[in-house]
């Protein structure tokens, strides 16, 4: 049997916070973004420049026109995943029904998941040893994101504001668990 390991990223940019927090992410929601034709739909309507996202996980962070931020994931030149607020969301998905005759391509809202974050000085080597991730890449690049799946989560690191962070994002019961586990290993619950 071979290991494989998980490479994860860490931001080299930001500030770390010292309080180790956990904190549910009740306004965000997840999209998953497909079809033949997602690559130029996100190019050529939504001008999302996506020539760095060369590899599964990348990720890019971004503002729509309307002021709305999000995070979007490359998974393949047929798949992304966005995290967002619930306005940019309801945004995107009136804009992909606009042009859904256009594309080939589909928008999923995934209901079944949610999001918390993660922070502080533990949170980076607590992923690595909780999820079984290896350590790898360092990213310098303010605007850059980096996602990956470990089981049943999938965990990112990203700067909001300046601040290193980690989003942990899956369905309720397994993000629970999670929330106790990191608790007693002292994240202060938010």
């Amino acid at each position: 049997m071979t290991f494989s390991p998980i490479i994860f990223a860490k931001h080299r940019q930001g500030t770390v916070p010292t309080k180790n927090a956990y904190s549910s992410q009740a306004g965000q929601v997840v999209l998953d973004f497909s079809g033949f034709e997602t690559t130029p739909f996100l190019n050529q309507e939504l001008g999302i420049n996506l020539n760095k996202l060369i590899a599964p996980g990348l990720g890019i962070q971004g503002t729509f026109a309307n002021g709305h931020r999000y995070a979007v994931y490359y998974f393949s030149e047929t798949a992304y995943r966005f995290i967002l607020d619930q306005d940019a969301a309801s945004t995107l998905q009136v804009l992909v029904e606009q042009h859904e005759h256009e594309y080939d391509i589909e928008l999923v809202r995934r209901e079944d998941l949610v999001i918390a974050q993660l922070s502080g000085n533990a949170a980076f080597d607590s992923l690595l040893t909780n999820f079984s991730l290896t350590p790898g890449l360092g990213i310098s690049d303010l605007q850059a994101c980096y996602g990956k799946q470990s089981g049943d989560v999938f965990i990112t690191t990203l700067l909001q504001d300046g601040v290193q962070q980690h989003q942990l994002i899956a369905q309720q019961a397994p993000l629970s668990a999670w929330q106790k586990k990191l608790s007693a290993e002292g994240f202060c619950v938010n």
